[in-house]
């Protein structure tokens, strides 16, 4: 008969092999689960499978999760992202690298409605990155400045990742939200700031606009936002004020955007009312197939109880737990490339959070930094959705190109994690003032 080891490593490759020949991602989580409770327990284990799928589903948090798909697939359909881009373009023209980092600005305030990254790339990207191409930005430069944004929405709330991780661990949605809000901005200022640099040092990257805006015009692009500004206000003043839970908040903002959408923009028409549903329904659909799916696989290495012995083996190391925890951090990274983030978080958060919680690390602060960590995953190849994603809307993009484009931001992003590891009050500090 196998051990409980030889069982959890066979599933493990097998869910590799599996995504390596590209089976979708819903489904190699679950044959390979299914595959190891069979090998533990048999087909009474198999009972397993809908009372962990149904455990999950029907936790609270998640219902959030649709209706913050839903407010950003409402204010896809406005041209807000032309709004976002133009109103940063205005403010940002006199700088080396103008429209990068307009990019990025703008990347950020729609992270902040959206919490999609994807969602981000594609809006922006559409935009930003032809007017880029239009004025002698090197292709690798225009495209790697909206990749990278991009997956700001994964760490700016409201972020479906903090939602996934709270359902998972029951930290508060709330205060993972104020977590993401320092680190995020602080990732956007840091993105901006290599653009402005790359530019003025090598202007033939990026070069300078003839583009010049009085204030009034600059005003009156920053009054075209502020729908949008408000929105994110309100949203997120509801939850820090009190007025109404992260999963009300998500349905208030969701209303709010529809009626932006329809009595400000006046967009709101059959057709886009059947593209909005239609877009929340698909991207729902996939994250919840994919939520239960991850459910029934670490169902199965809690059977074979994989977090305990992890657990143990981590608190027995005679090594000072920042360096188990850099390394963590580096097999999360090489993880990121092979599986997409919402699935890695899904399978790895309830067998890594036992183990730092014993370390003595805060599961709040630690829930921030793997999410910081799993923002590398969607801008690594192979398997990074952010790259294909820019691919799609700017198809004349090389994707050796988008790969070049990418690299200095991954630097980025590993700094900021050495950094909130030495400084964990980035993470920690706003929701203890604010939840």
């Amino acid at each position: 008969m196998l051990s409980h080891g030889l069982i959890v490593v066979l599933a493990v490759v097998l869910l590799l092999v599996l995504i390596a020949v590209r089976t979708p991602i819903f489904i190699a989580l679950s044959v390979s689960g299914i595959g190891g409770l069979l090998c533990l327990s048999g087909f009474g284990g198999l009972k397993l499978v809908p009372l962990a799928m149904g455990a999950q589903l029907q936790e609270y948090a998640l219902v959030a999760a649709p209706l913050y798909i839903l407010l950003g697939e409402a204010l896809a359909v406005t041209g807000l992202g032309r709004d976002l881009f133009g109103a940063a373009h205005r403010w940002f023209t006199r700088v080396p690298g103008g429209l990068g980092a307009s990019a990025i600005a703008s990347s950020t305030l729609f992270g902040a409605m959206s919490g999609v990254s994807i969602s981000s790339v594609a809006l922006i990207g559409r935009m930003a990155v032809p007017e880029m191409l239009s004025r002698g930005y090197k292709p690798g430069f225009a495209a790697g400045s909206v990749a990278a944004s991009g997956a700001l929405a994964m760490l700016i709330p409201p972020s479906l990742m903090f939602i996934l991780y709270a359902s998972v661990t029951g930290e508060s949605v709330a205060a993972l939200f104020a977590g993401g809000i320092v680190p995020g901005l602080l990732l956007a200022a840091l993105m901006i700031g290599y653009v402005v640099v790359r530019a003025k040092l090598n202007p033939d990257s990026a070069p300078r606009d003839g583009d010049r805006f009085s204030w009034r015009e600059r005003w009156a692009a920053i009054g075209k936002i502020t729908p949008a500004l408000v929105l994110i206000a309100m949203v997120l003043g509801s939850i820090y004020t009190g007025f109404a839970t992260p999963t009300e908040a998500a349905a208030i903002g969701a209303l709010l955007a529809f009626a932006m959408t329809g009595l400000v923009y006046r967009k709101l028409g059959w057709q886009n009312l059947k593209l909005i549903f239609a877009s929340t329904a698909t991207v729902s659909a996939a994250m919840l197939a994919i939520v239960g799916s991850a459910f029934v696989f670490t169902q199965m290495l809690v059977v074979a109880r994989v977090p305990e012995a992890l657990t143990d083996f981590v608190v027995g190391l005679d090594v000072h737990p920042y360096v188990v925890l850099i390394g963590i951090m580096l097999v999360l990274i090489l993880l990121g490339c092979l599986v997409d983030a919402a699935s890695l978080l899904l399978v790895v958060t309830p067998i890594l959070v036992p183990a730092i919680e014993e370390l003595g690390f805060d599961p709040l602060w630690f829930g921030v930094l793997l999410v910081v960590n799993l923002e590398l995953a969607v801008i690594t190849p192979p398997v990074g959705l952010n790259l294909y994603t820019m691919k799609s809307v700017v198809p004349e993009l090389d994707l050796g190109d988008i790969f070049r484009g990418i690299a200095p931001y991954l630097a980025i992003e590993f700094a900021l994690i050495l950094l909130m590891i030495a400084v964990p009050g980035t993470a920690t500090y706003l929701p203890s003032v604010i939840t």
